[in-house]
């Protein structure tokens, strides 16, 4: 299969390790010199490159001080080329970024770059001054755009000659992910790797036709300065051009055909009187779960938790699959031998949740850990990992695979997370903002990793005194945390850690704390809580995106079903009703969502499949935490409102073999130069793909409808190719492809009582079981025993299993 034969190519990238890409955000992304770079970078007789293969991301140099180099001549337009530059404006430069929504544009608004954002007219200015495009493309937290933006973008000379050589466009990609993945694809199939900033230069049309990522302001070894390719880029333009037109024309035939080997993956043919097994039914997917965890299993890091080496982020989409794996597992045998997903879960987690990848001051995690023992984080904290993993800790906190003090320790994680969520990251307007920075600015403007984040042995052993306790239990305390300096050059080249008392370092544990430990910090973690408030605190992008805050809803929800938590479901609810208020749009064919919005305003762009489908999970989770309490709300025809909005627009058939894909997005091409629509990809990145979000409202719905609008193992056909060669970018999938495989089932409460309804709420949220709302014949009170029906629905309708008086008992007619 040609679309196999792209993960098998690519098996090893960072994209499989649950980065997707971002990986090389801490490092500084490099672009190898390979034949592309040399194209604009050697003798202007150098031969016309071709498009390599996909392969592996190179290892990112270091970075490298170096004497400045001499700026090359700046060529003139030859006038053997007949091209003419248009002069550009010299009065004022606009300032088309001040009053820009986004935070990430903002930052940039008093650049000397005459910056355009994301737009047609932008790309009609380079076609009338005839220059070509630079795309800038990062997001408000991430530190390495500010680290190029500080050395380049704020440089006058660098600003004079992009100024008058280029139009120079600055996206944030969390507000155009469409933008951004089509661009990432240019820039991976050109350098072999990814990450942001993203720096690409375009031809007037949008087409790609050379690419990076961070660049220095200085050469470093092979990997030219800023401004070295900015002058090569200009001279190959002026003198060159055609071979620079050849090479955009390449760079997108080979795109194109990235996209169509892509789409194979995601597409059915459905053939009249096809009676085939289908590919996931039971046992097929039990030998798929197999492999999948025969390849983790060889991937897993045994003594730090995680798969793979450094950089290491958390697998959140991963984590979902396997916790709700193991439930399954354990359903007939509770001691749990042959459970190797749960133990997997549990490892991980366990490693993550003490070290210093989770605050364990405020709450929250960071984006992911430079070094392969969690101990030095990338310190951004992103809303859409954070609502992830509490969705994750909270399952953990009940889990069967876990025993009563792993448990207690994830209900910590998690209900700080939901503090953090709440007290840090809630705005204004009552949603979720996008992130915190990496960065922290001082008084005087210099910018600092994580240093709000660090404490020094002093400092810890102050605030144990201040708190009250001994010299002893102070001492104590310092010597439990194993964190080390925020200084990711020396961590990683093995040397020796020069630390003193007065060294801030982070916070980690090598063993979770027990006993007297725990005490000991409990009672000194409100004096670290009152000296971290008073340190000045990284920016916060309040930009809203839809689908991260319905990623937040769903996990408050089910973190209220699974602690039968009554203000937990409060705070889910108002979320959600915030989020629909001003993300919902009804129409006549159900309700559509909007991407972004910024202070209680609604953006303009429309949301991509995943924000579709996300706010449908969100809503059918809600609907499933309310059941019982006899309360009327809108939740699961809101969920349908928008599954029936999204399918009219993603769902797209051939007419002449009925082949079905799915658009990602659904507003105009996502790139000028770009030919047909963007699809969904099936595969996660730090977030599960849209199309594994799709799979799952479908199934959610058919359950709960007892009907398939469109029958979701249809768009699971890549889990079989993807999942034993990928699994670390398929978990949001095999979660979808293991309920399809049982028979997308729902739980239907005849007669309970209200312990019984807290028990079947929390077997719903660990095995991914919606509860239907109670029929008018169901009865629920303190004498009542219960009865539990399980209903299951395929494409041929659906059927209610015999009632039993215990949920295990209902869950033994699955086979």
């Amino acid at each position: 299969m040609d679309g196999a034969a792209v993960f098998r190519r690519r098996r090893t990238d960072r994209l499989h390790r649950g980065g997707r890409r971002d990986w090389a955000g801490h490092r500084p992304p490099r672009t190898r010199p390979d034949r592309q770079q040399r194209l604009l970078l050697t003798h202007p007789r150098a031969e016309k490159c071709r498009i390599p293969s996909f392969s592996s991301p190179a290892r990112s140099s270091e970075r490298a001080d170096s004497t400045p180099l001499t700026h090359p001549a700046r060529p003139e337009p030859s006038a053997g080329h007949g091209h003419t530059r248009q002069p550009r404006y010299r009065g004022v430069m606009a300032q088309r970024l001040s009053s820009a929504q986004s935070a990430y544009l903002r930052q940039h608004a008093d650049n000397p770059v005459d910056w355009w954002p994301w737009g047609s007219e932008a790309f009609a200015e380079a076609a009338r001054r005839d220059v070509p495009v630079f795309v800038s493309i990062g997001y408000a937290a991430c530190h390495w755009c500010h680290v190029m933006a500080h050395e380049s973008f704020e440089d006058p000379e660098v600003a004079a000659f992009l100024n008058d050589r280029f139009v120079s466009i600055k996206v944030d990609r969390e507000e155009h992910p469409d933008v951004d993945d089509a661009y990432m694809a240019a820039t991976q199939a050109l350098t072999g790797q990814g990450g942001w900033p993203m720096s690409v230069f375009a031809l007037p049309d949008g087409r790609v036709f050379h690419a990076g990522t961070y660049f220095p302001p200085r050469r470093a070894g092979q990997v030219p300065s800023f401004t070295e390719v900015l002058h090569a880029v200009d001279d190959a333009w002026t003198q060159r051009r055609e071979q620079v037109q050849d090479q955009a024309v390449a760079i997108a035939e080979a795109l194109d055909k990235q996209r169509r080997r892509q789409s194979q993956l995601a597409t059915v043919v459905h053939t009249p009187g096809d009676d085939a097994a289908p590919l996931l039914e039971s046992r097929a997917m039990a030998a798929i779960t197999a492999q999948v965890l025969q390849a983790l299993i060889a991937d897993e890091d045994t003594v730090h938790g995680g798969f793979g080496a450094a950089p290491k982020f958390p697998p959140s989409p991963l984590l979902g699959w396997l916790l709700e794996e193991s439930a399954w597992a354990r359903r007939e045998d509770p001691t749990g031998p042959a459970d190797r997903a749960g133990g997997l879960a549990v490892h991980t987690m366990e490693a993550m949740a003490r070290s210093a990848l989770f605050d364990h001051v405020e709450g929250g995690f960071a984006r992911y850990a430079t070094d392969q023992a969690w101990q030095l984080p990338h310190f951004e904290k992103m809303l859409s990992d954070n609502a992830q993993l509490l969705g994750a800790y909270t399952r953990l906190s009940r889990h069967p695979a876990a025993d009563s003090e792993v448990q207690a320790r994830a209900e910590r994680v998690a209900r700080m997370t939901t503090t953090w969520l709440m007290e840090r990251m809630r705005t204004a307007d009552g949603l979720l903002a996008s992130s915190l920075d990496a960065d922290t600015q001082d008084a005087q403007g210099h910018r600092a990793e994580g240093s709000t984040y660090l404490f020094s042995d002093e400092q810890l052993y102050e605030a144990a005194t201040h708190s009250g306790l001994g010299s002893a239990q102070a001492h104590r305390l310092t010597q439990l945390n194993r964190g080390v300096p925020a200084d990711e050059h020396a961590l990683r080249a093995g040397a020796p850690l020069n630390i003193s008392a007065a060294t801030p370092r982070t916070v980690h544990f090598d063993e979770p704390l027990t006993g007297a430990d725990r005490e000991l910090w409990e009672a000194v973690l409100p004096q670290l809580q009152r000296i971290r408030a008073r340190r000045r605190q990284p920016a916060r992008d309040d930009k809203v995106v839809a689908a991260w805050n319905a990623q937040a809803v769903r996990s408050l929800a089910e973190a209220a079903m699974v602690w039968d938590d009554a203000e937990v479901l409060s705070i889910a609810e108002q979320l959600a009703e915030t989020l629909w208020t001003v993300h919902a749009v009804p129409e006549t064919e159900g309700a559509r969502i909007h991407r972004t919005s910024y202070g209680g305003v609604r953006g303009e762009r429309l949301g991509t499949l995943a924000d579709h489908a996300q706010v449908a999970n969100a809503c059918f989770s809600l609907a499933s935490a309310l059941v019982g309490t006899g309360r009327e709300h809108p939740w699961g025809r809101r969920a349908q409102e928008v599954l029936s909005w999204t399918l009219t627009r993603a769902v797209q058939r051939s007419t002449d073999d009925d082949a079905l894909t799915l658009a990602d997005t659904f507003e105009e091409s996502a790139a000028p130069g770009q030919t047909g629509p963007q699809l969904a990809s099936p595969v996660d990145g730090p977030e599960p793909s849209s199309i594994a979000a799709l799979a799952q409202a479908l199934q959610t719905s058919a359950a709960l409808q007892h009907a398939a609008v469109l029958d979701p193992a249809d768009i699971l056909h890549h889990v079989p190719v993807v999942a034993p060669q990928a699994p670390l970018a398929a978990g949001g999938s095999l979660t979808a492809a293991r309920r399809a495989a049982v028979g997308s089932p729902a739980f239907r409460i005849l007669s309970a009582t209200a312990a019984d309804l807290a028990e079947v709420r929390r077997a719903g949220a660990l095995l991914g079981i919606p509860l239907e709302q109670l029929g008018e014949s169901a009865v629920v009170g303190p004498e009542q025993q219960l009865a539990l029906s399980v209903c299951l629905t395929g494409p041929g309708g659906g059927v209610c299993l015999a009632p039993a008086q215990t949920v295990r008992g209902a869950l033994a007619g699955i086979s």
